[in-house]
């Protein structure tokens, strides 16, 4: 592993209702494409954006955790579960960036949401903390 200085850690966030396939084949592209050390999973908390109810966030938090156990560079993040109120990645960003000093981000997103980036919360100001990809 390398150290703190020039760790590569993507973030991928998402509903996981449920946690399929298409999750983890991103998974595997991100390491091999981005050079990751560790991926964070970011199961949201209360979707501001989805215009159908979730399953509970304990019950995706289980299934994403199920999902990925056999990729150990996998952590399962359940901040945004935890956060009362609707969750936006540029608190959960500015999070991880201070828990994680001298780290290298990389925020996967699709093409859905790179679409709807502007529509984000403070949009602008999560290219200050990390890299697309």
């Amino acid at each position: 592993m390398t150290t703190a200085a020039l760790r590569r850690v993507g973030v991928l966030g998402g509903a996981f209702d449920p946690p399929h396939l298409a999750h983890q084949a991103l998974a595997q592209a991100a390491f091999e494409q981005l050079k990751l050390d560790e991926l964070r999973l970011v199961p949201t908390g209360q979707a501001w954006h989805k215009p159908r109810a979730l399953t509970s966030a304990l019950h995706r938090l289980a299934m994403v955790q199920l999902a990925f156990a056999d990729m150990p560079q996998v952590t399962v993040d359940p901040r945004e579960t935890r956060r009362d109120g609707p969750s936006y990645t540029i608190d959960t960003l500015r999070e991880l960036a201070d828990s994680l000093p001298g780290a290298q981000l990389f925020l996967i997103i699709g093409a859905d949401q790179a679409q709807a980036l502007t529509r984000w919360k403070q949009w602008q100001n999560i290219f200050k903390l990390l890299q697309f990809a």
